[in-house]
Order: structure tokens, then C-alpha cells, then sequence
């Protein structure tokens, strides 16, 4: 149903709706206008018979009378009656059809026709609707005669149904063809949004260089995917900017980072018993964090930059493991880490050495890193179709599920973990994931354990 809340079925729903909605007020003005015209017909056809009656009557009742008796069969078939009274409303006159109390003549209808020459009613004929209209005559002989014709209006009910009827099998086509043409003009009108929506995908794939292509229209949805474009436009330079100061920034601290560090060591090497200098020991490390920290935020510069060259290759994720155990051990052994491995088996992933081996280092540093004193450190593999799967897992405090996006991008951590570093480790692992077309997600923890990242690589 989903499909059905769109904007082009919205349109076509209102369509359907609005042509209903014209097709009832035409169709109820026609059958107004056409009621009315039936209803003067029937008045028409009454007044012709009455004065016919009157040019007869005004020679004598009994040539009304006989030309009525002789004409009453085909005047039945018709669906018109006749009463003719005298003065005092005695019926001089009735045709045969009439029932007793057919075409009353009450006091009501004396009153009014004292001030009118002729009045109408509805009455009821057989059980069928009629229109009767009682007419005063008063000829110089000093005769007074009330002559009552009445129509039947079987004929004018059945042209009314019929047209109802034809009218509510017209409704459901026409709401049909009234939601498709809606639907058809909707898509036409709502095909600029999809062409908007894809380059915006692309763009959000394959970078901020993609632009949305103008139709030349000139109209609303040309101007919004121009603000668009310059939007874009805008976005594309600011994050070059911020590349090109990162990139710049590396490569300016490198160098005297480099410097202080070597120079920290050289002293340290050449004059070991010195009680003052082993406080270079201090300077040594922490130049040894700002340079990993610059080589960091250099690959992830790069990375924006779409600058990283990936050979790819088969690799042994047990190797790449086993390097990284070998760089943490230091935390390892002070926190009293118990460290399970589970990798005979797994198969070679498709990647680059290099790069693979700086994302399994930054996941076991950080699970090194946030493992409680005496706590374990696990990893293992799994193989899902072409996807081999590295796990790395500790037994510390588990990292909400809100939160487990958001300590991946970069210079972030777990609101209430400490920062132990810059907070790039996890990003660089994520980048290094997404250019081998894998991926890097946190996920619940098992079996008491804690905090579990899973690397995604294709298989070799």
C-alpha cells in the first residue's frame, strides 16, 4: 500500500475525485433542466385537451361527452383521464379507468378556482403518480362546468430512472478513466522528481561532482533542481577546502613530528642513565601518537578525495591478526587480557595488504583499549556466500544501539567511554571497509561479551 501514498497517486485520486464531483453537478443540472421540460410537456399536452374540451363544451355537454366516451380507450393507453362536473360538482362525466375517489373534486379546489379560472394538483390514478388540472368554465347560457384532466407520469418517471440509471453505470468508467488519466498526467507532470531523485542518489554514490540535468523549461522544477546544483556546488567546494587543509595540514606536521621524535629517541638511546632525560621517553610517545594520528587524517583526506590506489589481492586475515596482537601486546599484558583467536580455516580475503592490516590493527586497539582489567578479547571469522566476515569482540561495557553509528565517524567516541585517542581508529577502519566494497557495523553483543565489530570483505 505504500505505493498508493505516493504524490502521483495522490494527484490521480484527486482527479478522479474533482471529475466526479463535475460530472455530479452537470449530471444533476441536466436532470433538473430535464425534469422541468417533462414536467411543461405534460402541461403543454393537459392545455391542448383542455381547450379542445372548452371549444366543445361551449356547444353542448353532451358533444364533450360523446367525443370522450368514444376516444376514452385510446385515452387510457395514453395515461389521461377526464371528469366532467356541473356547477354544483356533480359528475356529468368520469372515464371508465377512474376508480371511486380518482380525481376528487373537494371544497378546497371549489375555493380556489372561486378567484383562479384553473388550478393544479397531484393526485394518485391507479396507483401511478399523476398531474391534474381542474378548469372553471362559465358559458353566457349561465351553464358553469368543471372539467379535470389528468396526466399520468409513468412515461416521465421511466425517462427519469433510465437516465439515473445510465448515469450511475456511466460513474464507475468514468472514475476509472478519470484515476488513470490523473495517474498518466501525474507521471508526466512528477517525471523531473525521479530524474531529481536519481542524480541525487548517484550523487550521494558517486560524489558531490554529479549534477542534475536541466530540462530547459524554465518552470518550478528547473528552478529547484538549479538551487539544487548550486548547492551542491557549494557543498563540493567547502568539503575540497576541508580536504586541502587536512591533506596540507599532514603533510606540514609530519615533518617536524618526525624530527621531535627521532631526536627524542637519539637522546634516549645515547644517554640512557640520565634521570632528566628519560623524561623524552614522555615526548617520544606522545610525537609517536601525533604521527599516527597525521597518517590518519592524510588517508582520510585522501580517501574524500577518492586520491586511494587499492591493489587488490588475496590476503590471510590470520596473518593480518597475528601482526596486530603482536603491535597491542603491551596492553595485552598490562591489563591481563585473556585473548581467544578463531581463524583456521577462514579464507583469504580479496583486498590490500596494507590497508586491511591498518583496519584489524585500529579494531584491536580499540578493543584493547576499552577492555576492562583482566577482561577477554575475542575474534573469530565467518564465511557468508562471498563474504568472509572478521569478528572482534571484548567482554567491556556495551556501546548503545543508538550510538553505534555515531562512534564511527570521525573524532567521535561512546558517550560514556573516555577518549583513549583522536577518535579516527574506527573511521579509517570504516573507509578502508567501503573502498573494498565491504563494510564495518557494530553489533549486539553474545555471550557476555560486550562490544562486537564485524569487517566485511569480499572473499578472494
Amino acid at each position: 500500500m505504500k505505493h498508493l501514498r505516493t504524490i502521483r497517486w495522490r494527484i490521480a485520486a484527486w482527479a478522479a475525485g474533482l471529475s466526479l464531483l463535475a460530472l455530479s453537478l452537470l449530471a444533476g443540472y441536466f436532470y433538473y433542466r430535464m425534469v422541468r421540460n417533462l414536467d411543461r410537456q405534460i402541461e403543454r399536452f393537459v392545455e391542448e385537451e383542455v381547450h379542445e374540451a372548452e371549444a366543445v363544451l361551449a356547444v353542448g355537454d353532451a358533444n364533450l361527452i360523446e367525443d370522450l366516451s368514444a376516444e376514452e380507450s385510446a385515452h387510457d393507453r395514453a395515461g389521461i383521464w377526464f371528469v366532467l362536473r356541473d356547477g354544483d360538482g356533480a359528475e356529468l362525466f368520469r372515464s371508465s379507468a377512474l376508480k371511486p375517489g380518482d380525481l376528487a373534486f373537494t371544497g378546497e379546489m371549489r375555493e380556489l378556482l372561486r378567484s383562479n379560472r384553473r388550478t393544479w394538483s397531484s393526485e394518485s390514478v391507479q396507483s401511478r403518480y399523476a398531474r391534474m388540472r381542474t378548469t372553471k368554465y362559465e358559458f353566457a347560457d349561465g351553464r358553469t362546468r368543471y372539467f379535470q384532466a389528468a396526466f399520468s407520469e409513468s412515461v416521465a418517471a421511466e425517462t427519469r430512472e433510465t437516465f439515473l440509471g445510465q448515469l450511475l453505470l456511466a460513474v464507475v468508467p468514468f472514475v476509472l478513466l478519470a484515476l488513470l488519466g490523473g495517474f498518466f498526467v501525474a507521471r508526466r507532470a512528477t517525471a523531473p522528481i525521479d530524474d531529481i531523485a536519481a542524480a541525487a542518489v548517484r550523487i550521494q554514490s558517486t560524489g558531490l561532482g554529479e549534477r542534475i540535468k536541466l530540462r530547459g523549461t524554465g518552470d518550478e522544477l528547473d528552478q529547484l533542481a538549479v538551487v539544487l546544483n548550486e548547492t551542491w556546488a557549494a557543498l563540493e567546494e567547502s568539503f575540497r577546502r576541508v580536504r586541502d587543509f587536512s591533506a596540507s595540514a599532514s603533510h606540514q606536521l609530519k615533518t617536524p613530528l618526525t624530527v621531535i621524535r627521532g631526536e627524542a629517541e637519539l637522546l634516549l638511546r645515547d644517554r640512557p642513565d640520565d634521570p632528566d632525560i628519560a623524561r623524552f621517553a614522555v615526548i617520544a610517545d606522545e610525537a609517536a601518537r601525533l604521527a599516527r594520528m597525521v597518517d590518519q587524517l592524510l588517508f582520510l583526506a585522501r580517501a574524500d578525495a577518492e586520491h586511494v590506489a587499492v591493489a587488490l589481492a588475496p590476503v590471510e586475515l590470520k596473518t593480518l591478526v597475528e601482526a596486530g596482537f603482536r603491535r597491542i601486546e603491551p596492553y595485552v599484558t598490562v591489563k591481563k587480557l585473556k585473548v581467544t583467536t578463531k581463524l583456521d580455516g577462514a579464507p583469504d580475503a580479496l583486498g590490500n595488504d596494507s590497508l586491511l592490516g591498518t583496519a584489524v590493527q585500529n579494531l584491536l586497539d580499540n578493543a584493547a583499549k576499552y577492555a576492562p582489567e583482566g577482561g577477554r578479547l575475542r575474534v573469530g571469522w565467518e564465511a557468508v556466500e562471498a563474504i568472509v566476515a572478521l569478528e572482534i569482540e571484548n567482554d567491556g561495557k556495551e556501546i548503545p544501539a543508538a550510538e553505534r553509528e555515531s562512534i564511527m565517524q570521525r573524532f567521535s567516541s561512546a558517550g560514556d567511554r573516555p577518549g583513549q585517542g583522536a577518535g579516527l581508529g574506527l573511521a579509517v577502519a570504516r573507509e578502508i571497509a567501503v573502498l573494498h566494497k565491504g563494510r564495518l557495523v557494530a553489533l549486539d553483543p553474545r555471550d557476555g561479551m560486550g562490544v562486537r565489530f564485524r569487517l566485511e570483505i569480499p572473499r578472494a
